[in-house]
């Protein structure tokens, strides 16, 4: 048995005590659900992923990102309650994700960088690789039309926006919302910072351009005090059972991932210092 398996536990009553005093939701950071040949941290499998959002159906009051940000203003954003998320607008949210969610009535956020719905970029990580991995624009335009699904931007080409000048950081929040509003009718006014990073100056651009609402890879809940432009979530894996599910909403894992924010945020810090 792992210590991924056992500290949790072992840590989980305390989370529930502090996170039962200071009630919070949750936002859940999904990337892909496909089944690939083997583990990809950012990737859950199409069994794994109905079977998460079965649990969470039937266990937590699932919202659409617009009513939790309500529930804030309104100083009620109840700790049963959990939002879902997908970060970069991959093909797989349409054809793998969008029938889970419909089958349980599940709400959820696509977060879309607007050079990959343009098809003009891939992510560096794919790169050589001939599949269609990314919505393109009628497929954007398709799910935000929907009435589960609610569209933001995560900018135009998936930088690290604090490493770039202020003029550069800007036009990626900026311009990422004209495309996808240019190109599908839609009112884009989520966002979503690449990889969680961003500064003060960042936050600043995100309100100047017109968005309500920013999400972070920062771990934790969001309670009525919550800073709607950096808001917290929680990252789910294809290795999370239901039960594992149940600890990380009950913050049981908080304190690996605030560990490794604090060692991305070292990384960003010291790179800033270089350049």
């Amino acid at each position: 048995m792992s210590l991924r398996d056992v500290l949790p536990s072992l840590v989980r009553p305390f989370s529930r005590l502090w996170f039962g005093l200071n009630p919070g939701a949750r936002i859940l950071m999904y990337h892909r659900v496909a089944d690939l040949p083997a583990y990809d941290q950012l990737t859950v499998s199409t069994a794994n992923f109905e079977r998460q959002i079965a649990w969470l159906a039937a266990n937590r009051e699932v919202v659409s990102l617009p009513d939790l940000l309500a529930q804030i203003s309104e100083g009620r954003p109840a700790a049963n309650r959990v939002v879902i998320t997908f970060d970069d607008g991959y093909l797989d949210n349409l054809e793998n994700a969008l029938p889970v969610l419909e089958k349980y009535q599940v709400p959820a956020t696509i977060y879309v960088t607007s050079e990959f719905a343009a098809q003009s970029s891939s992510h560096p990580r794919y790169r050589g690789d001939s599949r269609r991995l990314h919505l393109n624009w009628t497929e954007v335009g398709r799910l935000g039309r929907h009435p589960l699904i609610t569209i933001g931007s995560h900018t135009v080409t998936h930088p690290m926006l604090s490493e770039l000048d202020a003029a550069g950081a800007e036009r990626e929040i900026s311009r990422s919302k004209a495309d996808i509003e240019t190109h599908t009718g839609l009112d884009v006014i989520d966002f979503c910072y690449p990889s969680g990073n961003f500064t003060e100056r960042e936050r600043e651009s995100v309100k100047k351009a017109g968005y309500r609402s920013a999400v972070t890879v920062k771990p934790g809940s969001n309670n009525a005090c919550a800073d709607v432009f950096a808001l917290r979530r929680t990252e789910v894996t294809d290795k999370d059972t239901p039960a594992q599910l149940a600890q990380k909403l009950d913050g049981a894992f908080d304190i690996f991932h605030w560990l490794l924010d604090l060692k991305r945020e070292k990384t960003f810090s010291a790179n800033r210092k270089q350049a």
